[in-house]
């Protein structure tokens, strides 16, 4: 199945539509679902008990209205926990939830796998992409989704357990990667680009078969036509319904 159009570019919701809603909750999921983009991007992380959740950092500090560490709570007290704001309480989600809700949409999942394959966390990294696959194929998402992470044996292993099954998103120059151990050449669909100005850099990876795509820092429409101008196949947001209606006006919108 074809991700993205030649000549058009699609819209990634960057943890939902985190400018409206609290960011990776359902709420910023389904707004931005209801906005007509083309893919949600969030972040999975492991519960202490072994559930999969949705949530950037690896701690709950930020994002919500308790303190600790992801890995050392379990899932009931995750739950506990306010994500959204006092006068509208949001949970931190699964990824099952989510992987529901986008049943019959029509929109890809770009899931950033924060369980990093460090030291010590290899096993607890491993496990964590087994438990994912095995939701995605419950789900019969395989088509519909790609894996992402910083750190390269992440997706190493995701190439190296299953084989062809999933794209993998990672990121150019590969130094941004962390400890990367083979050619990300061999595995990557596309690379989100941090140097998005770099004309060589698009062209590199182009003639690589990898598409170029660019992150949430491309917001302005003179940004947005540069970077599809070089070749940009997608555009991750906060703000999906103001960073299309800029595509559509520079002519770059891919339209479901």
């Amino acid at each position: 199945m074809q991700l993205t159009y030649p000549g058009k570019m699609m819209v990634a919701a960057h943890r939902g539509d985190s400018t409206h809603d609290p960011e990776n909750t359902m709420a910023a999921f389904r707004g931005a679902i209801d906005a007509g983009v083309d893919m949600i991007e969030t972040d999975v992380h492991m519960t202490k008990d072994g559930v999969l959740v949705l949530i950037h950092d690896k701690t709950v500090d930020r994002t919500t209205d308790g303190t600790g560490y992801v890995k050392d709570m379990t899932f009931a007290q995750l739950r506990a926990l306010n994500a959204g704001t006092q006068a509208e309480p949001q949970q931190i989600p699964t990824l099952s939830e989510l992987l529901e809700l986008l049943q019959g949409t029509g929109v890809t999942l770009n899931l950033e796998v924060k369980e990093y394959h460090e030291a010590g966390n290899e096993a607890r990294s491993r496990e964590c992409v087994d438990k994912c696959v095995a939701q995605i194929e419950r789900y019969g998402m395989e088509e519909m989704m790609l894996f992402n992470s910083f750190d390269a044996p992440v997706l190493e292993y995701i190439d190296r357990a299953y084989p062809g099954r999933f794209r993998l998103h990672g990121f150019y120059p590969y130094s941004v990667m962390h400890r990367v151990n083979r050619n990300p050449e061999e595995y990557l669909y596309c690379a989100c680009l941090s140097e998005n100005r770099n004309a060589e850099h698009y062209a590199y990876l182009l003639s690589k078969g990898i598409e170029p795509w660019v992150g949430a820092s491309v917001q302005d429409e003179e940004h947005l036509k540069l970077c599809f101008e070089l070749g940009a196949r997608l555009v991750t947001t906060n703000d999906p319904v103001d960073c299309m209606e800029k595509l559509r006006r520079i002519g770059a919108r891919c339209i479901r």
